[in-house]
């Protein structure tokens, strides 16, 4: 049974067509790629499946649940975790501190007792061990007490992967993470992204323009050309489909 299903999705912002009836399904635990040129219409899902835009038409559901329906603020909560295609950690703010944003929709405590101190320092306790625990897995612990900001970009990429790892989800939404990495530092991150799947049981949905590492992690890829699916299949059928390498891959001379 599919964990996320996306039938006939179709955005528009005016006369313009970002996604044009998108149909596909992502199973648990497989890694699946979105690939397709630069206005695809990738990055328009994913802020579909984030509640950042509405969606004309179609329907998606995660887990049973109608996605479509559920509230933007509810998403993290429902298991569901994106990183952006930019960096967007707090620079003055530690490691731990930055990580420790992520897993705050895992707090139990209302407003009003965490106003008077009830339970809220145990609860705050309890998510710091949490964190760290989480950074000491990706290698990160050595750092948990510096400041973001002047850390080494992919670095920082980590940092991201245990913010969004902090909110517990069982889909993680990756959005460009190879973007301003160095070929080695690709190659690091293609093994963390499977390393993660594996720890953390994880469903992963990646957007992805490096080629090479969505080949070889990926389960399943998904090609988009001008909002509509072309081709979809396991990496080596989307690496030889005609209209996958005249649209996206380059048309051989």
């Amino acid at each position: 049974m599919s964990l996320l299903t996306v039938n006939n999705v179709g955005v528009r912002f005016g006369g313009v067509v970002a996604l044009d009836e998108l149909t596909f399904a992502v199973e648990p635990g497989r890694i699946c790629a979105l690939i397709g040129p630069n206005g695809a219409g990738k990055t328009t899902l994913f802020n579909v499946l984030s509640r950042l835009y509405q969606s004309n038409s179609g329907t998606v559901t995660f887990d049973g649940h109608d996605l479509l329906a559920t509230p933007a603020h509810r998403i993290v909560r429902l298991g569901l975790a994106r990183t952006f295609q930019n960096v967007a950690l707090f620079p003055a703010l530690t490691v731990l501190e930055n990580v420790l944003t992520g897993a705050q929709s895992l707090g139990h405590v209302g407003f009003a007792r965490s106003m008077l101190r009830l339970g809220a320092a145990r609860e705050e306790r309890a998510l710091r061990r949490r964190c760290l625990e989480l950074l000491a897995r990706l290698d990160l612990a050595d750092l948990a007490h510096r400041p973001v900001g002047g850390l080494p970009f992919g670095t920082l990429k980590r940092i991201e992967f245990a913010r969004a790892l902090a909110a517990e989800p069982r889909l993680l939404m990756l959005d460009e993470p190879a973007n301003g990495l160095t070929h080695s530092e690709v190659d690091e991150l293609g093994a963390t992204i499977r390393s993660i799947r594996d720890q953390f049981d994880l469903t992963i949905l990646l957007v992805e323009h490096h080629m090479a590492m969505v080949m070889t992690i990926s389960d399943h890829i998904v090609v988009l050309d001008f909002g509509r699916k072309i081709a979809e299949g396991v990496p080596a059928e989307i690496r030889n489909d005609p209209l996958v390498i005249e649209a996206y891959l380059g048309a051989p001379a």
